[in-house]
């Protein structure tokens, strides 16, 4: 096998990837959508759920693909020189691909309901959304970097609790105004469903 071609591994990583990101939006849309209009789970819980789903994404397929299930961490890791262009390409799309077909799944179960897990800024301010989605998805996007160790994605043993509940974390304080995505393919899966 020569150099430039792929190893089923190497092709392995995006499907594993596909998998993490519709586990990602799937989990997250249905909490959204289920307890919207009983409020049962409140902003705590919905951060909680986005806490516990990615530390156990982490925790199941970061020694696949590294987990990034979020291409604004896999732009990081590109700027980072974790990743090569083409490398980080394949992972978008394999995230936008999980992201569309988790929501997907969670429109044939709730159908139009699903709406309620589309990330709006609550009152229209679109300006203030973007400047903390921007900052939460940064503060997201540097604790995976500082907890990450090589370019082979192994992770510290506590990574997958520290990453998790940066964005639960993230999703507790600025939820309620901007939806609390910090991720462009779980915005972008609902949004296109929807």
């Amino acid at each position: 096998m020569g150099p430039k071609e792929s190893t089923p591994s190497q092709r392995n990583k995006y499907m594993v990837e596909i998998v993490g990101t519709f586990m990602l939006v799937y989990a997250i849309c249905s909490a959204a959508t289920v307890y919207h209009n009983t409020g049962q789970l409140g902003i705590i819980g919905i951060a909680l759920v986005h806490a516990l789903v990615l530390t156990a994404i982490i925790y199941a397929i970061g020694y696949r693909s590294g987990a990034q299930v979020n291409p604004a961490v896999t732009i990081g890791l590109l700027a980072a020189g974790k990743l090569r262009p083409k490398e980080a390409a394949l992972y978008i799309i394999s995230q936008i691909i999980g992201a569309v077909i988790g929501a997907a799944v969670v429109y044939s179960i709730f159908g139009s309901s699903m709406s309620a897990s589309v990330t709006l800024p609550s009152d229209g301010n679109v300006v203030r959304a973007f400047v903390l989605e921007t900052v939460m998805t940064f503060t997201l996007v540097y604790v995976v970097l500082a907890t990450t160790t090589s370019k082979n994605f192994k992770i510290s043993p506590l990574a997958g609790v520290a990453i998790g509940f940066t964005l639960g974390l993230n999703v507790m304080f600025g939820g309620s105004i901007s939806g609390g995505s910090l991720n462009p393919a779980r915005s972008f899966g609902p949004a296109l469903v929807a």
